[in-house]
């Protein structure tokens, strides 16, 4: 069992987020930080298709990097209304790999 604290009144840490080490993590949930101890996940057994999405958004996240990365790519790169040129790169790349992935799956024979 998980156990958080809630920081209450301490301006040092209040609306902090992120890890210390590996010892603690401080988390904002509904406007309130928490802090709670580093999440161990040595023992978690991850699916065939989680290890699929990690490398997908991986390729997806060198992608964004590159586009922002490259001034010219930057400066061209078309915006989605407030979001940062990153997440629209991001969001373009992932887009794009569900709808080659839902193509190619409707040219695969079916066996009856």
């Amino acid at each position: 069992m998980e156990y958080m604290g809630e920081v209450k009144e301490n301006f040092v840490v209040k609306g902090i987020s992120g890890k210390v080490g590996n010892l603690i993590v401080y988390k904002i949930i509904n406007g309130k930080t928490f802090m709670t101890k580093y999440p161990d996940r040595s023992k978690v057994n991850y699916t065939k298709e989680q290890i699929e999405f990690r490398e997908i958004f991986a390729k997806a996240a060198k992608f964004a990097s590159e586009i922002v990365n490259d001034p010219a790519k930057k400066s061209t790169y078309p915006r989605q209304g407030r979001k940062s040129i990153y997440h629209c790169a991001l969001s373009d790349y992932l887009t794009e790999y569900k709808r080659k992935r839902a193509e190619d799956h409707l040219q695969m024979p079916i066996n009856i």
